[in-house]
């Protein structure tokens, strides 16, 4: 299970004032209306478990609790600075 962040996206949450033990944490929730609903990622401060999926990238660390690695499964997450807008590419949803 690997997932990919762009320099950008690492340089952004990496400004984060994490307390000891906490990590950046990415799953998988529904959003939208009914007219316009699925999946999206979410993006929260929370503490990794032994059963987590982690990766580092340069001192920030990135969990995925397991129910959720379904949908991070070969993202690719980059961010766009001066659009502040974020892109995504989910192969295992396609």
């Amino acid at each position: 299970m690997a997932f990919s962040l762009s320099e950008s996206v690492i340089s952004l949450y990496r400004q984060i004032d994490f307390d000891e033990g906490e990590a950046l944490q990415l799953f998988a929730r529904y959003s939208g209306s009914p007219d316009h609903g699925g999946y999206a990622i979410g993006v929260q401060k929370g503490h990794p478990t032994d059963n987590d999926y982690i990766q580092e990238y340069e001192g920030l660390t990135v969990f995925v609790r397991p129910d959720d690695q379904w949908f991070v499964q070969d993202m690719m997450l980059d961010y766009d600075e001066q659009e502040d807008f974020f892109s995504f590419e989910f192969p295992a949803v396609l």
